[in-house]
């Protein structure tokens, strides 16, 4: 029995690629480096910033990867917020799922990022628990984070599904023994659920428990 339903932030509450990138692009250029392309930024979308420095910066200097980190983390440059958008009916959707399950939050965001966002303050209220970056030692794909989620509510993860739009994802449920939903235009027939459309995730959802 599904009674509790977690969701990333980028690429599922917010499509956020735009602003990520014109982000990290200043971010890296205030820091003299050279960027990555959209291509190159594509293919890393879901790896946390840190380890995106890493692989930008080529650096094995940890201090000066914890510099660029920081700078990001506190916002040094504006994070162009003009450039996030929500899906259709969002927060129509999450009331709806609200009245039978508990809603949290499992991202590779900092705690700090979450809410900052202008999209997500407002529907802050929904979301009981959240997993942020700084919470773990791994990340998506290990199953730590969604382990931590299911142990801080206190419930099984097979009473879990996790709504998420990656392979990473993905992996990160299924290492957890939890449900997973993939929110995305593209297919994944791996994935439990899969949808293009943010409104059908409450009968989807309903249909797990069969």
């Amino acid at each position: 029995m599904i009674k509790t339903v977690i969701f990333d932030i980028d690429g599922v509450l917010i499509d956020s690629f735009e602003a990520n990138f014109k982000f990290f692009f200043d971010l890296m250029v205030k820091f003299g480096y050279d960027s990555l392309n959209r291509e190159q930024f594509s293919a890393l979308f879901h790896v946390p910033m840190k380890d995106i420095i890493r692989i930008v910066t080529k650096s094995t200097d940890e201090e000066e990867i914890e510099r660029i980190w920081k700078a990001g983390k506190d916002k040094e440059v504006p994070y162009p917020h003009k450039l996030l958008n929500t899906p259709k009916h969002l927060d129509k959707t999450l009331k709806v799922l609200n009245e039978n399950y508990i809603l949290g939050i499992v991202t590779s965001r900092t705690h700090e990022s979450i809410f900052s966002l202008s999209s997500l303050a407002e529907l802050e209220d929904y979301f009981k628990v959240i997993v942020a970056y700084q919470d773990t030692e791994n990340h998506k794909p290990h199953p730590e984070p969604l382990l931590l989620f299911a142990q801080k509510l206190k419930v099984l993860p097979e009473e879990c599904v996790y709504v998420g739009d990656a392979e990473s994802d993905l992996l990160a449920a299924r290492a957890a023994g939890m449900k997973v939903i993939i929110y995305s235009k593209n297919q994944f027939n791996q994935a439990d659920a899969w949808t293009s459309s943010f409104t059908k995730l409450p009968e989807l959802i309903l249909s797990l428990n069969d």
